[in-house]
């Protein structure tokens, strides 16, 4: 064990009674692959597994006139670069990446972010698309890492934001800020977006870590799961609290209601050693 090590764990012995311990910061690709063949075959296998599931998919138009392994490639080597490697905030590589492809193919008029943090998703939306006006949203920005110039940082919810003379029939966006979910999908197709990407859905079994006091409840997999039609509530355990959460039908039906199509992208996890859940996407019913 080395000297950090050691001091580490005889912090941890002094802070046990706390209940708090101390941890070192932990960066996506640490350890990662050091030959140049491998890590072509990391890039080959991602744009193999992105690049298949646009080309088929009915959710969003998208184009695949570029070259994806290159585009992953020069993803990656951008996210080494990067301050957004820590795993203990923000989002992650996987699906960063994602998001930097899919504003690459699917070339929207204008982007929208609900839940900027440390803006690491609007820096891969904004290398996906450059010349697309693009505008994140967060109630509080005093964690924003990197600033993008062709993204409009907004301190405040994006429901409150005027879009008039913005053209969103091809436009996107993407929710991560711990809201409803069902009230987001509905405030998209209020406001007439065509197509919506969701971070942070989970289903009944395995919510529970990510309610947030039942703040961001309902989830959209709330919203398409039938067994929940005639329940009235869900209970779990948060911080050695029992908390219930009302199910009200009639949003429920709202939301579902404006789901066109949906799925999820594929995981990439396995490619990259890097677990995360998958994002959702919606498309819209006009």
């Amino acid at each position: 064990m080395s000297f950090k090590g050691k001091l580490l764990r005889v912090a941890n012995r002094a802070l046990g009674f706390t209940g708090y311990q101390l941890a070192p910061i932990l960066l996506d690709f640490t350890d990662r692959l050091d030959d140049t063949v491998d890590i072509a075959r990391l890039h080959r296998d991602l744009a193999r597994d992105m690049g298949g599931y646009l080309r088929q998919q009915s959710i969003v138009g998208a184009n695949c006139d570029f070259d994806m392994e290159r585009e992953v490639a020069s993803f990656y080597e951008k996210f080494l670069r990067s301050p957004f490697r820590e795993i203990t905030g923000g989002s992650r590589f996987n699906n960063l990446l994602w998001l930097f492809i899919l504003a690459r193919s699917i070339r929207p008029s204008i982007i929208v972010e609900s839940g900027t943090y440390w803006g690491a998703s609007a820096w891969a939306l904004s290398l996906g698309a450059p010349d697309t006006p693009i505008h994140s949203f967060d109630i509080d920005l005093s964690r924003l890492k990197v600033r993008r110039p062709n993204v409009e940082y907004h301190e405040h919810d994006w429901s409150s934001f005027e879009l008039s003379g913005s053209d969103v029939s091809k436009g996107m966006i993407y929710f991560d800020d711990h809201v409803d979910q069902a009230r987001r999908l509905i405030e998209a197709r209020q406001r007439k977006f065509p197509f919506a990407v969701f971070d942070d859905d989970f289903p009944v079994t395995s919510f529970a870590e990510m309610a947030h006091d039942g703040f961001s409840l309902p989830k959209l997999e709330f919203v398409i799961d039938d067994e929940l039609r005639g329940r009235e509530q869900l209970a779990w355990i948060s911080k050695g609290r029992r908390r219930v959460w009302k199910i009200d039908h009639s949003q429920l039906l709202s939301a579902r209601e404006a789901i066109f199509a949906t799925e999820r992208l594929p995981n990439t996890s396995y490619i990259t050693g890097i677990w995360q859940t998958p994002y959702r996407v919606v498309a819209i019913r006009p």
